[in-house]
């Protein structure tokens, strides 16, 4: 796995993460002939276009047929090869749960699974292309993994550790073109093991995917007021990390998830099974997108009516500490 210089992480962020995720695909495909990409009538929406030119005959376009594409990935795994099925998180899983659940799931196959465009970010297209009860749906799949990354570092280092992840995974991208680089710098990226951005010892604030940045926004806002906010990045949704958590539990008084997704079986709703087990944990308050469809609208005016800007997050905590 080589290191991504500064300048193929900017080009990245400017393009956005479908150009972050199909790039990656190409280094990953050099480096393991076992690489299959597949994808639904989406191959130059999904930036797999230089794939296709690398690897000619590595690549699967099914069509239109996004119960098919899981079908046939999950063939391709039962003969030993690792295929990497890509299409809009509106679709997978949404449209293909019972062929993720059935197909790769239940026989745990080295199959693999990226949701391009979840959340809001196809604002103007509104409710039909909009990704929010993606991880709700993962999540609720036996033996599969889920991932979240934050910028385009973090999809790099995420595609390679599905690589080696023997098992069903799901990789859920977030993010507009443009989205910042939160790591600039190389650093370790373990399934199941959150990152702790920045320390604090008041406010913990948990987020996942691209809204890490809204979050880290919060933090300085709530700092130039006095406030110590610890800032995690749990860019592993299943299986959660655990241990960070009881830190989190044990030494801030307040906890507060971030995501773009829907109120109901994400980021939030993991954080708070896991702490419904302690007998004193502190309060959670959960940043999404609510229980409901949304308005048609800019990626920006989405962000700003679900509350998923920084100013937004630092009021909510600033009215609760209070």
């Amino acid at each position: 796995m080589e290191k991504i210089t500064l300048e193929k992480l900017q080009e990245w962020s400017k393009n956005g993460h479908r150009t972050a995720v199909g790039e990656a695909m190409v280094l990953l495909g050099h480096e393991n002939s076992n690489v299959y990409a597949l994808t639904a009538d989406t191959t130059p929406t999904a930036r797999l276009t230089n794939f296709l030119k690398a690897f000619p005959d590595r690549l699967f376009d099914v069509g239109i047929a996004e119960q098919n594409l899981i079908d046939f990935s999950a063939g391709l795994a039962k003969e030993g090869l690792m295929p990497f099925a890509v299409t809009l998180a509106a679709f997978a899983p949404m449209r293909c749960a019972e062929q993720m659940r059935i197909a790769i799931g239940y026989m745990n196959l080295n199959a693999k699974v990226i949701g391009i465009e979840a959340g809001v970010r196809f604002g103007p297209l509104g409710n039909t292309h909009f990704a929010m009860d993606d991880l709700a749906v993962a999540r609720a799949l036996p033996n599969f993994t889920v991932l979240s990354p934050s910028d385009p570092h973090q999809i790099y280092k995420a595609l390679f550790a599905a690589a080696d992840h023997d098992g069903p995974v799901y990789i859920r991208l977030t993010g507009a073109p443009g989205f910042p680089i939160l790591y600039p710098d190389d650093f370790e990226f373990k399934i199941g093991q959150a990152i702790e951005y920045r320390p604090g010892k008041d406010v913990a604030i948990i987020a996942t995917g691209a809204v890490l940045a809204q979050a880290i926004g919060a933090a300085d806002l709530l700092q130039e007021k006095g406030l110590s906010v610890r800032v995690i990045d749990m860019h592993t949704i299943k299986p959660l990390d655990k241990a960070m958590l009881d830190r989190v539990f044990a030494e801030n008084r307040l906890v507060v998830t971030v995501e773009e997704h829907s109120a109901v079986g994400g980021l939030g709703s993991a954080v708070a099974e896991y702490k419904a087990g302690f007998a004193k944990a502190p309060r959670q308050l959960m940043c999404n997108l609510g229980d409901r469809f949304q308005k048609v609208g800019s990626y920006e005016f989405q962000l700003q009516e679900n509350g998923l800007t920084a100013p937004a997050i630092a009021r909510l905590i600033e009215e609760n500490l209070a």
